[in-house]
């Protein structure tokens, strides 16, 4: 995973910036949303690259939310085994949601050229409050405006004083931390509640990770992902489940429901895949420091290389291979030639495979496209991706996550869609392409009045101010 930006507005030049240049500004940008903060930049005190914009990061973003808000309401129009077998794999592609938001964060706060953080992650309580008032405000929105859907279908349910603790759950972000009801009001939200004990985090992780070289990268990257698949393995152990493809299962088909939502809701999980991405992140941006500083490196063309990460210049290291690559494990555990749970699909195979993409999406980006910018028909795979139509729809992501499942519930949650509509869409499959087109719209249109709104934005992240100044 604020305020005001449709995109990460950085600047992107294609050569350092020259000795002394002051830039207007830089921008801060927040992973889940992709909006930017324009945060005022110190005077450069010496020679030192700049960091490019990546528009390939947001259009990302788009393609991994369509494919979770189709995923989570594909049942509701469909009971074809292979549809829902290849839509339904949620719980294994939200994990690429939080190694892109690692990325992310560590492009913006660590510095280029350095082995240090930005100073922009001090004082902690301050960085803390100004990515939580990115994602927040829309949050709140919705929060707010689908009230009476959320509390009609808990008090229906489980009675006004459990409906009230659930609000009070929901609303302070706290609902990751229960397994059993992480999923309260707005469902999908849960990864919001994930995020910001990894953001609390972050100002405290980030400047050891800025501060390791080629060596220690590699090591921290192998750790984390060795951290990440032993909990999943334990998981697979204890329940039998080897072979589960839990998207597709309902609490009662599997041996334990709740074991399985400590896994997937986990905060702690979910900072070692956001770590991930911050090591991978510094991994390609190590490129810019001084060979002397890292003894133990190897040359500058192989700087940024990591198992899948690809080697600078060649035209088998794009993007493209590891994008074909995520989406073969999707197919083949769709049509069961690949028999692996969710959770091992998502740490064994999808994150590295995904990590690798972005590492190859930014030095491609940085390294070929920028440099080849002015040559008549050129082209690459992060060129395309960074097309100005797709990167509007990264930016109009982050209302898509937010509002997808509310609007779902309208039409779709039994008690609330009787109420209003006296049925329940799953009974007219043809819907479900207009409840995506609804969905849309909306989400345009609340990009357009809302987050670009720098009033409410700037309001918003003046209050996150005050509340850090507390602490």
């Amino acid at each position: 995973a604020a305020a005001a930006a449709a995109a990460v507005q950085t600047p992107a030049p294609a050569a350092p910036a020259r000795e002394g240049a002051i830039p207007e500004k830089e921008t801060d940008a927040f992973p889940m949303t992709g909006a930017a903060q324009a945060v005022p930049a110190t005077p450069a005190k010496k020679k030192g690259p700049s960091r490019p914009f990546i528009p390939a990061l947001d259009s990302t973003r788009f393609f991994l939310i369509s494919y979770i808000a189709v995923g989570h309401f594909i049942a509701c129009c469909t009971k074809n085994p292979l549809a829902l077998a290849l839509l339904s794999q949620v719980n294994v592609v939200v994990g690429a949601f939080f190694v892109l938001s690692g990325y992310v964060v560590a492009y913006t706060c660590t510095e280029l050229g350095k082995y240090e953080a930005s100073a922009r992650i001090k004082p902690a309580p301050q960085f803390v409050a100004s990515r939580v008032m990115g994602y927040y405000p829309l949050y709140l929105l919705a929060q707010c405006v689908f009230a009476p859907v959320f509390l009609f279908a808990d008090v229906t349910y489980n009675g006004p004083i459990a409906a009230a603790w659930h609000g009070l759950l929901t609303t302070t972000l706290s609902q990751a931390w229960f397994p059993a009801h992480a999923e309260l009001w707005n469902a999908p939200t849960w990864f919001l509640s994930a995020l910001t004990f990894a953001t609390v985090c972050l100002p405290f992780a980030l400047p050891a990770i800025a501060s390791w070289r080629r060596r220690g990268l590699k090591r921290a990257m192998w750790i984390l992902t060795a951290v990440s698949v032993l909990a999943k393995l334990a998981y697979s152990y204890d329940t039998n489940g080897w072979f589960f493809m839990e998207g597709t299962m309902s609490p009662r088909s599997h041996p334990s429901w709740l074991f399985w939502n400590s896994i997937r809701f986990s905060p702690f999980a979910a900072l070692v895949e956001i770590l991930i991405g911050c090591v991978a992140a510094r991994l390609v941006m190590v490129r810019e420091c001084k060979a002397e500083d890292d003894p133990d490196g190897v040359g500058a063309s192989d700087a940024a290389k990591l198992v899948l990460g690809g080697s600078n210049g060649l035209a088998a290291q794009s993007p493209a291979i590891p994008a074909l690559g995520m989406a073969a494990v999707i197919i083949a555990r769709a049509f069961g030639w690949l028999r692996l749970n969710d959770a091992l699909t998502r740490g064994l195979i999808f994150i590295p495979l995904f990590t690798a993409f972005v590492m190859r999406v930014h030095r491609q980006t940085v390294y070929a496209d920028l440099p080849n910018a002015g040559r008549p028909g050129y082209n690459s795979f992060s060129k395309a991706l960074g097309a100005k139509w797709l990167t509007y729809l990264g930016a109009i992501s982050f209302p898509i996550y937010i509002l997808h499942g509310p609007i779902g519930q309208i039409f779709y949650k039994r008690v609330v869609a009787q109420k209003l509509w006296g049925k329940v869409f799953t009974a007219d499959p043809w819907f479900f392409p207009v409840y995506l087109a609804i969905v849309l719209v909306a989400a345009a249109l609340t990009h357009e009045l809302f987050m670009k709104n720098k009033d409410v934005q700037g309001w918003f992240q003046a209050k996150g101010r005050e509340l850090a100044a507390l602490f």
